[in-house]
Formats: structure tokens, sequence, C-alpha cells
């Protein structure tokens, strides 16, 4: 598995923990639904069951939710642990997100072409890559405001 299977896989299966922290039990519900839905839509297709293209669109729907949920849960696990973090310092660090994504790929194929912001797995290694940089984020700051 590749470094970009990697991020999603970590991306979606932290989810429901960030949920739990976020204290919001509504959330934290939906976000379940949705985890163990999204895992046994997937595993009925890994099994090779039949997957007409309604259950294709539906599932990519799920995905793009599911991802939304994941972005608003660490947000919100963030602002509650961090109470400086704003909606600037989040679109900061997805820019930086962005950023490293667009070299990571440019890096790997060793093209830089701007196509890339029009490529589905471009947009969700941003959003894992700014999700895992906001994690760092709100370590470093948990860990400064600990030694003051």
């Amino acid at each position: 598995m590749d470094v970009f299977g990697t991020l999603i896989w970590l991306g979606i299966l932290i989810n429901p923990f960030l949920a739990y922290q976020t204290k919001i039990k509504p959330l934290y519900r939906i976000t379940l639904i949705s985890f163990i839905v999204f895992f046994m839509t997937w595993g009925y297709a890994v099994t090779g069951g039949v997957v007409p293209v309604l259950f294709d669109t539906v599932w990519n729907v799920l995905l793009i939710a599911y991802i939304g949920l994941l972005v608003l849960n660490s947000y919100v696990v963030s602002k509650r642990f961090v109470p400086q973090m704003t909606w600037v310092r989040f679109g900061a660090i997805a820019l930086i997100g962005v950023g490293v994504s667009q070299a990571w790929l440019g890096l790997s194929t060793g093209e830089w072409t701007r196509s890339f912001f029009m490529d589905g797995d471009f947009w969700m290694m941003s959003v894992i890559v700014s999700l895992l940089l906001l994690l760092l984020v709100t370590m470093k700051m948990l860990d400064r405001r600990i030694e003051v």
C-alpha cells in the first residue's frame, strides 16, 4: 500500500475516536453510524458483491460526507483542547496541507501541473495531510500550555 492509501485509512479509522472526543453525542452518533455503513458497503464491494452504478454513486457521496465529518470533528476537537484555534488558523493549516500534497504529487510523478487540482485523489490526500498537520499543531500547543 502506498503512502496515499495509508493516509486515507488513517483518517477513516481515527474519525470515530475524534467524534467521541468532541463530547457532542449527536455528532458522535452520526459519525459512528456513517462509519459502520461505510465499512459495510466497502466490505460488500470488496468481497465481490454485485455493485450497480447507483451503489457506486451512493458510496462516493458517503465517502465525501464522511470526510466532511472528519474535518468537522477535527476542528471541534482542536477547538476544545486549544481555544486559540480559529477558522483562520484552521484555513492556514489547510492551505499548507494543499501545498504539501501538491509538492508530494509533483515530486512523485516528476511533473508539476495544475491538473492535480481536478483530481479527487489529490483533494483526499490534501484533507488527510491537513488534518495530520492540525493534529501536530494541536499537540504542540497543548505541550506548550502544559509547560507553562
